[in-house]
C-alpha cells in the first residue's frame, strides 16, 4: 500500500510536468478532479514552487472535488453536468450513483461531486466521459432514471450549514476542536494524537497549531467545520468565535 507521503509526491510530480508541458504548447491543460485533500497539497507546492496562472474549479463555487487548470479561465474547464431525474419517493444517495458510476469502468478522477435532491441528482463529470456514462447508466439502485447533460450557467447550489458559536481561552487547534466536540482539552488532544483530525484536509497532530479565518476543520465521526472568524471577546478575555458545519 503507497503511504500518504508517496501519494504526495507522485501528485506533485505530475502537477509539476503538467504545468511546464502547458507552458511549451501554450495551451491551456487539466488533472482529472481532486479531493479535497488533493487539492490541498497541490495550492501547498504551487506555492512553493511560486507557480502563477493556475486555478481550481469544480463547476461551481465551494465544490468539494475540484480540477486543477493551467493557463486556463473557468469557461476553458472540461465539465459537464448529468442531471439524473427520478420519481420524488424513491430515495437515492451520493454512494450509490458513485458505486454505479464506477461500475461502468470510468476512474474516480473523472467524477466531481454529487449532489442529490429530491427526486433529482446532479453528478459533475469530465466532458469526454459524459456520453458514455449516460448511455451506460438507466437504473441506480434498481431505479430507473433519464439523464440528460445541463448548462454549468443553469446550475446553482449553495451548501448548507450550521452556524455554531462558541468561546475559546486561544486560536490554537485543541482549543477549537474541544469547543466545537464539547470534549475536554485531554481527550481533544488525545483525538488529535489519534491522527483523527485534519487541518485544511491534511492529517496533522499538532494541537498547538494556530487556527486562522477559513480553516478547514475536520473530525472523524464529528464532521467537517470552517473556522469563520473571532466575533468578541468576554468579559474574562476568552475569544468568542463563530463556526459554520457542514451540514
Amino acid at each position: 500500500m503507497i503511504s500518504e507521503n508517496t501519494e504526495n509526491e507522485i501528485l506533485i510530480s505530475r502537477i509539476s510536468d503538467l504545468y511546464y508541458l502547458s507552458m511549451e504548447r501554450n495551451t491551456p491543460s487539466f488533472t482529472g478532479f481532486l479531493n479535497e485533500r488533493e487539492v490541498s497539497v497541490c495550492r501547498n507546492a504551487l506555492k512553493d514552487f511560486g507557480m502563477t496562472d493556475y486555478a481550481f474549479f469544480g463547476g461551481y463555487n465551494n465544490s468539494q472535488r475540484s480540477i486543477l487548470g493551467f493557463f486556463a479561465s473557468e469557461c476553458d474547464f472540461p465539465i459537464s453536468i448529468i442531471e439524473f431525474r427520478y420519481r420524488k419517493q424513491d430515495k437515492l444517495n451520493h454512494r450509490q450513483f458513485l458505486g454505479t458510476i464506477l461500475s461502468t469502468g470510468v476512474k474516480r478522477s473523472v467524477v466531481g461531486d454529487i449532489i442529490c435532491r429530491e427526486g433529482i441528482t446532479y453528478v459533475f463529470v469530465i466532458s469526454q466521459n459524459a456520453d458514455y456514462i449516460m448511455s451506460q447508466i438507466n437504473k441506480v439502485a434498481r431505479v430507473g432514471v433519464k439523464s440528460k447533460i445541463i448548462k454549468l450557467s443553469d446550475f446553482s447550489y449553495t451548501p448548507e450549514f450550521k452556524i455554531l458559536d462558541c468561546t475559546v481561552a486561544s486560536l490554537r487547534l485543541d482549543a477549537v476542536v474541544s469547543a466545537i466536540t464539547g470534549l475536554s482539552r485531554e481527550k481533544t488532544r488525545s483525538l488529535i494524537l489519534s491522527k483523527s483530525v485534519f487541518l485544511n484536509y491534511l492529517e496533522t497532530d499538532d494541537f498547538s497549531a494556530k487556527i486562522k479565518e477559513s480553516d478547514v476543520i475536520s473530525i472523524r465521526k464529528y464532521g467537517k467545520y470552517i473556522f469563520e472568524e473571532v466575533i468578541g471577546c468576554t468579559k474574562k478575555g476568552r475569544q468568542k468565535i463563530k463556526i459554520k458545519q457542514y451540514i
